[in-house]
């Protein structure tokens, strides 16, 4: 999926966050796999003009993630939403009809 996505990017010209991506996409379907026991995840991916939205939705209801205040760089656990929330303009957990969704936004060209 992260490699999938870096491709996704370079291949429509938009290097310069195609880590960023890769770090954020891989943080938000790490959390869904290892907190939720989903039996399934789905990632979905919006290039628009000036920003990339990533979509990660997986089939458990209930818990909504939201970023822990306290952790930083050197934690080890608990800095999946941070790490996220330093690279995107937005963030947002949402409940959806079928489990939970985390959405994040990066902006690349003029947006950024």
């Amino acid at each position: 999926m992260r490699d999938w996505l870096v491709l996704l990017l370079v291949t429509f010209g938009h290097d310069e966050i195609a880590d960023q991506a890769r770090l954020c996409a891989s943080e938000a379907v790490t959390n869904a796999y290892q907190h939720t026991r989903a039996d399934w995840i789905t990632v979905e991916v919006s290039l628009g003009s000036t920003t990339v939205t990533v979509s990660v939705d997986d089939d458990r209801p209930g818990w909504l993630p939201s970023p822990r205040p306290s952790a930083t760089w050197r934690d080890e656990h608990g800095r999946g939403l941070t790490l996220i929330r330093a690279h995107a303009a937005e963030l947002r957990a949402v409940p959806n009809d079928a489990g939970k969704r985390v959405q994040f936004t990066l902006a690349y060209g003029e947006a950024a």
